[in-house]
């Protein structure tokens, strides 16, 4: 179905031989596909790599009292922590000693080193470290880049599917088997600091929105969902000026996903948020 056929169709169903509003017409038509997306899901498969430098060296917790020096060895090449209050970091490597002041809560410190060397945490006062993290390699040569450590790591699967909807199924290996230690968590992959590999993922797209640019050119969607189009966009389309019809184009088009699903043979249950009616 073109943007032109539906044009068509929709203009039979109480409008005048042709559309005046296009814009109403084309926000209306958006409208609708993606509601029919959200009755009649359509999943696609994607490779997630989780790639990123090894945690070699890792302190949750570190707890410094007035006075005390504490000294930790290290290995790696990048390392990050928080602090929470008032002291002195030194960062000893190959190249030298670096001093960072440690001067308020909630501070990020994140630096690069040089293989082997050693961290000393001292000061006047009490303080508190936390998420100690010592990486074996960079992810680039600039300072914000060094990884903040959390026992989990959120990713955004829109970050590597710029259709992504919804999750279909749990994240699996090469094998196809689910991968019990990564989480699907309000629409976020999160995944042990320590994993390694690539997640396979299935998921419920999006469609590709409708345009005016093109008039010939094909809406995504499927064959089988193409009579609903023109009854749902004529629903949005009167919802302002004639309930009445609205509301009958609607109910012609629940009749029509109903059938749909009765004869499917894939029938695939699943909520999403949406506006207008769902």
């Amino acid at each position: 179905m073109t943007l032109n056929e539906l044009k068509n169709d929709v203009a039979k169903l109480g409008f005048e031989s042709f559309i005046e509003d296009e814009g109403c017409f084309i926000i209306s038509a958006n409208r609708a596909l993606s509601l029919i997306y959200t009755d009649r899901p359509v999943y696609e498969n994607a490779v997630i790599p989780i790639r990123g430098p090894r945690v070699t060296l890792v302190r949750e917790f570190i707890e410094h009292h007035s006075g005390d020096e504490i000294t930790i060895a290290f290995s790696g090449k990048a390392l990050s922590f928080r602090s929470y209050g008032k002291g002195v970091c030194k960062i000893t490597d190959q190249r030298g000693t670096n001093t960072v002041p440690l001067l308020k809560q909630d501070q990020l410190t994140r630096q690069t080193v040089h293989s082997d060397g050693v961290l000393t945490f001292s000061g006047d006062y009490y303080y508190v470290i936390r998420n100690l993290a010592v990486f074996d390699d960079l992810v680039s040569d600039t300072i914000t880049d060094v990884p903040e450590h959390s026992p989990t790591n959120e990713i955004s699967p829109e970050n590597y599917c710029d259709n992504f909807r919804a999750f279909a199924d749990l994240a699996r290996d090469v094998n196809g088997e689910p991968v019990p230690s990564v989480k699907l968590i309000n629409g976020k992959l999160r995944v042990p600091h320590d994993f390694r590999g690539d997640l396979y993922l299935t998921y419920y797209r999006t469609p590709k929105p409708i345009s005016a640019e093109n008039p010939n050119a094909l809406i995504d969607i499927s064959t089988e969902c193409e009579p609903m189009l023109p009854l749902l966009t004529a629903a949005f389309m009167w919802l302002d000026d004639d309930a009445g019809k609205a509301q009958y184009y609607m109910s012609l088009y629940r009749d029509l996903v109903a059938n749909v699903r009765r004869y499917s043979i894939n029938k695939i249950d699943t909520e999403y948020r949406v506006n207008g009616w769902a």
